[in-house]
């Protein structure tokens, strides 16, 4: 028994040492700020949490945890707002020893009636939801982003929770899949 569990530690100890062999980034994804209608029905907020699981099974980082990113955010008091500024992003990859940090805000996460609104955005007959999520990727020490980027999703004609989430996670997986490729 004990054998086994040698092996197994032995094992995670061999894979986590080649992962820092290869040296891969250390990346934080911060909790995102939400200026959506409707964002607060299924917490986008905290997706940051299903972008970084998401970046993990990319095997290309090192994720730290998001509870690790929360829990120094509200040690030195930020809001996610304020991390779209060079000195808050630095003092915060500092403080988790993130080599990149992620943040994003997510300027639509709503659901559409086809009535007045954004007129940039579609409106078919029906309605649908429409997830759009601006992303910054910060540098350790950098004074400009790294990487910048607007993913977008849209839904015909699915409404509630249901929609806004699957739009919510395939603009994800966008994000995900260009990280990936940094």
């Amino acid at each position: 028994m004990r054998l086994g569990a040698a092996l197994v530690v032995a094992a995670v100890l061999w894979v986590a040492g080649g992962a820092l062999a290869q040296g891969l980034p250390t990346l934080a994804v911060a909790p995102f700020w939400d200026l959506s209608a409707d964002g607060v029905q299924v917490d986008a907020e905290r997706m940051n949490r299903d972008l970084s699981r998401l970046l993990v099974q990319t095997a290309r980082f090192h994720v730290v945890s998001p509870e690790r990113v929360g829990a120094a955010m509200r040690s030195l008091g930020f809001l996610p707002p304020q991390l779209f500024h060079p000195a808050r992003a630095r003092e915060l990859s500092q403080a988790v020893g993130a080599d990149w940090l992620v943040v994003g805000r997510w300027t639509h996460l709503d659901r559409l009636d086809g009535g007045d609104g954004d007129p940039d955005l579609p409106r078919p007959r029906g309605g649908g939801v429409v997830a759009v999520l601006d992303v910054w990727v910060w540098a350790r020490g950098g004074t400009r982003p790294k990487y910048e980027a607007t993913f977008n999703s849209f839904r015909p004609a699915v409404g509630g929770p249901l929609g806004l989430r699957e739009a919510a996670e395939e603009v994800l997986r966008k994000v995900a899949a260009a990280l990936s490729r940094l």
